[in-house]
């Protein structure tokens, strides 16, 4: 535990960070490529060929890095009925135990992630011709992402994490 209170913790803080950031820098983007192809579309009757595929990429990346804050704040939608009705020191065993879960789930979907992004990336996208691996790449670093929110709530029990 001492380690995450130093160097590890700061690190995964700043990784936090710059998921979040990276977040509201999608959302912008999104917002902005669906804006203008709504207004060359009904105001020029121009129809952009990449506004969409760019949101749809932007919106695969921002579930991305939402949901992996959310998994590490444990700010996501769950059910703690359950988990309420324990003593704490049962409580502490349970939120460990679904770390432990949830990161071997992360790694079966790692190599699967591997795979799927391995297959696609000589793909190229029809409108803007960026490699399709790098859309579907994102199963991979949310399950990259997942692993290390897990390990840290191994270690912590989500001790200073938890809003």
């Amino acid at each position: 535990m001492t380690v995450f209170g130093g160097k590890l913790r700061t690190a995964l803080d700043r990784l936090e960070a710059a998921l979040k950031f990276g977040a509201v820098l999608l959302a912008l983007l999104m917002l902005g490529s669906l804006t203008l192809q709504v207004v060359m579309r009904y105001v020029f009757g121009q129809a952009l060929a990449w506004s969409e595929e760019l949101a749809l990429l932007g919106f695969a990346w921002l579930i991305v890095f939402t949901t992996a804050v959310g998994f590490r704040r444990m700010t996501h939608a769950r059910m703690s009925l359950l988990l309420d009705l324990f003593p704490q020191g049962a409580r502490r065993f349970a939120e460990r135990l679904i770390a432990l879960l949830v990161l071997i789930l992360s790694l079966y979907l790692m190599f699967g992630g591997w795979g799927y992004f391995s297959e696609t990336i000589d793909s190229v996208s029809p409108a803007t011709g960026y490699p399709i691996g790098f859309l579907y790449s994102a199963a991979l670093v949310f399950s990259v992402l997942m692993a290390i929110f897990s390990v840290e709530r191994l270690i912590t029990g989500g001790q200073g994490l938890d809003e």
